[in-house]
């Protein structure tokens, strides 16, 4: 996974970059995502897709990189499933973020088995960062935790999360091959 194109696209955004809170590496949340989704069996390309997420997840990232990762997934065989998939998670998870009210029909999943595992990997990895350094500090700290245990509980993890989180802060973490 680590040799992957989708892996050296978002390596390259990335870089050294920091959350401005936590200072901690923005490749973190890559890498501790697909631990908890090679550690709930998601898919190869699920995991790659996941790679590229914040590449296109916000409007603006859409406009800013779209075209060139558009072109480096037309190089690899199943890159535009994979590219799919990281167009669908946008699509989802951006119905639902931590600043909106929760749908009328609640939280709407992928009909994408793929895609959901990306969500898995995403809402775990951002909770546990959340309580590690947010969840006493934070002025909306009430509602992340409200908006956390919500996804977790739509992606039937909610029973899992503390062993997931546990995975993450313990010398655990698998090699995301």
């Amino acid at each position: 996974m680590l040799q992957s194109t989708e892996h050296g696209l978002i390596q390259d955004f990335y870089g050294q970059q920091r959350a401005r809170r936590s200072q901690v590496p923005f490749m973190n949340h890559i890498h501790e995502g697909l631990a908890v989704m090679l550690h709930t069996q998601a898919s190869p390309q699920a995991m790659r897709a996941f790679c590229l997420h914040p590449l296109v997840q916000g409007d603006q990232d859409l406009r800013d990189h779209y075209a060139r990762v558009a072109q480096a997934m037309g190089s690899v065989s199943d890159g535009a499933f994979v590219l799919g998939l990281a167009m669908e998670y946008r699509s989802v998870a951006n119905a639902y973020l931590s600043r909106c009210t929760l749908p009328p029909g609640g939280i709407r999943l992928s009909p994408l088995v793929e895609v959901n595992a990306m969500l898995v990997g995403d809402k775990v990895q951002n909770r546990k960062d959340f309580e590690l350094h947010h969840e006493q500090t934070h002025p909306h700290r009430a509602r992340l935790t409200e908006y956390f245990q919500l996804w977790c509980q739509a992606l039937q993890v909610e029973h899992r999360y503390p062993r997931l989180k546990a995975l993450l802060q313990g010398a655990l973490h698998p090699s995301p091959t």
